[in-house]
Order: C-alpha cells, then sequence, then structure tokens
C-alpha cells in the first residue's frame, strides 16, 4: 500500500484546519469587544447619565454624551483610569464675588464647594473662617466672604475687693457694729486674649491671672445682746431706733387729756406714728424710762416721738432731743 494521501482526503484536511482558524479569530475579536466596552456614569447640570462607550478619553465620552466643556469647566474621573463603572462629576465654572481682607472682586470658580473654591483663589486654610462655611455648594453669583481670624493677648491690673469678716459680739447691743479692722482691697494682673474678625473685636476670654497684693478683711464687731438694763431690771428688746423727741403735756392734746387709744395721758405714754411703732407696744426710752405707745398726733409723722411730761417745766427742759428707742420684746 502507497504511504501518499489521495488529493481529496488532503484537501478535506486543509477545509478543518482554516475553519477551525476562523472561529478562534472570530472569539478573539468578540473578546476583545466585550472588553473594550464599558458602561459610564456621568454627572453634570444636576443629572446623571449612564452611557455604554468604547472610548478611553473622559473628554470623547463627554462628547459622546452631548456633553460640552466650557473654557473655564473641569471634569473629576472617580478612578485612576476610565473603565467599566467609573464616574465623570463635571463641574461647571461659575461667577462669584469674593471678599477678603476689604477687597471685593469678581471671580469665575469651577470649583464644587466653597472650600475648594477658596484654596484654588489663594484663600490660606488657617485663621479663616468662610461665610457661607466651606462644605456649602457653589451657585451662580454667590457671594464668598473669607474672614481673617486674629487674635491679640493683653495684660491688665484689677482690684480685688477685700472681704467683710462680721464678728458676733455679746458686749454689744443688737443693731450696733464697730469697725475693728479697715479692709484694703488687693491687686492683680490679668491676661485676657482678645478675639478679632476682620479687625473688629468679637470676643476675649481670660487667660492667666496673677496676685500682685492679697486683699486684706475687713473685721466688724456685731452686736448680738438683745436685753437692756431698766427701773425693773433686764428686759429683751427686738430692735431699737434713733428717734426724734418732743414733749408734751397731758392736757396738750384734749381738755379731758385722752390719748388716741382712749386712756388718760400721763407721763409713761407717748405718741407715735403706728406705720412706724404699732400702738400697745412696750418701749424703753433711757433718760425717760419705760413708756407704751397710746398715743398719736398730727405733728408725729415717721421717726418721731413725743413724750408725755408731769409738768410745763419738764417739759421746757427736755425740748428737742434725739433718743435712743428700745422696742421691747412682747
Amino acid at each position: 500500500m502507497s504511504d501518499v494521501l489521495p488529493k481529496k482526503a488532503f484537501r478535506g484536511r486543509k477545509m478543518r484546519m482554516l475553519l477551525i482558524g476562523a472561529v478562534i479569530v472570530a472569539s478573539l475579536v468578540a473578546t476583545g469587544f466585550v472588553w473594550a466596552h464599558k458602561t459610564v456614569h456621568i454627572v453634570v447640570d444636576g443629572k446623571n447619565l449612564n452611557v455604554s462607550t468604547l472610548y478611553n478619553n473622559p473628554q470623547e465620552v463627554l462628547l459622546q454624551a452631548g456633553v460640552t466643556l466650557g473654557p473655564n469647566d473641569e471634569y473629576r474621573l472617580s478612578t485612576g483610569k476610565l473603565v467599566n463603572g467609573s464616574t465623570i462629576e463635571v463641574d461647571r465654572a461659575a461667577p462669584v464675588t469674593l471678599v477678603y481682607r476689604g477687597e471685593t472682586r469678581k471671580v469665575i470658580t469651577n470649583k464644587p464647594t466653597v472650600g475648594e473654591a477658596a484654596h484654588a483663589l489663594g484663600i490660606p486654610a488657617d485663621h479663616i473662617k468662610l461665610v457661607p462655611d466651606e462644605n456649602t455648594k457653589v451657585t451662580p453669583n454667590m457671594q464668598i466672604q473669607a474672614i481673617v481670624l486674629t487674635e491679640k493677648t493683653i495684660s491688665q491690673e484689677e482690684s480685688i475687693p477685700y472681704p467683710v469678716v462680721r464678728q458676733p459680739d455679746s458686749d454689744m447691743e443688737q443693731g450696733q457694729e464697730q469697725v475693728v479692722e479697715n479692709g484694703q482691697n488687693g491687686a492683680k494682673t490679668v491676661s485676657i486674649r482678645l478675639k478679632f474678625a476682620d479687625g473688629q473685636q468679637v470676643g476675649s476670654e481670660p487667660v492667666e491671672e496673677k496676685i500682685i497684693r492679697e486683699a486684706k478683711p475687713q473685721i466688724i464687731k456685731v452686736g448680738t445682746r438683745d436685753t437692756v438694763e431698766t427701773s425693773r431690771g433686764e428686759m429683751r428688746f427686738r430692735r431699737v431706733e434713733w428717734m426724734r423727741a418732743t414733749a408734751y403735756l397731758p392736757t396738750d392734746g384734749s381738755s379731758e387729756g385722752i390719748t388716741a387709744s382712749g386712756i388718760p395721758a400721763r407721763r409713761g405714754i407717748v405718741a407715735v406714728d403706728p406705720s412706724v411703732i404699732r400702738l400697745g407696744t412696750r418701749l424703753f426710752i433711757p433718760g425717760y424710762g419705760l413708756a407704751l405707745a397710746a398715743d398719736t398726733g398730727s405733728a408725729i409723722t415717721g421717726n418721731r416721738i413725743d413724750l408725755c411730761m408731769e409738768n410745763s417745766n419738764e417739759a421746757w427742759s427736755f425740748g428737742h432731743q434725739t433718743v435712743k428707742v428700745y422696742i421691747l420684746a412682747d
């Protein structure tokens, strides 16, 4: 048998090889197409677009989507290079007014937020307050104010008020006080941090205090004794009043000598203003003695008192005096 194949068999084998090659080439082309085809997300002018594309250049993808970039517009790609699922964000340039260091100027920015716009316009990040705040979205014709924040520390001397120490003293009557040692104010140095916004003071806070001189307290003795010595022995009193006193005779008020409370006028009966000392109150007046508030008079108002005397000589002798009046306890 001959080893040479028939011509028909050779041609059939060649056709099969060509078909296999064609299938392989078609598969490679199809696979390459799938690999090159991608879906890209576009955010522009408040809209969200999804674009199927074969382009690898973001600008070509934007043109394919009908998005035209102005001379100052920018775009941002979410990935290092354009791949399936990438997002292209278009930042439109917008006119804004920038107020900084007393200067107002119109500028164009393509940054999406106030903070990014301020940075791109050369505004430093430190010691600056942006109005509106840095996260605010930039809109056309908005005003951005970059306020310069500064601080200054000053020192000033301040007075420290002296404290008052009140010491009870049973040798003194209630209502009596005596300064036994004068007080003296102290002094301190206070460091204050002043805060400024564009040169105008907007606040302050204390930083440090140093005592230069301690304050010296004032010492006051305060009476606590509530008894007074009378012709009938020690008697308790509620309070003490200093009053302007005059004298009258039993018949000065009426010819019958009857007081406003209906009892006969006599020595030991006194006229008072009932709004100051109520009628019926027992009193002790040094130099006059024990008394009862039982009468009134048209001229006896406020801190005045009229003492009933036994005779005109005693009344004339008494005249007008300032007297100490003890309002006795009930």
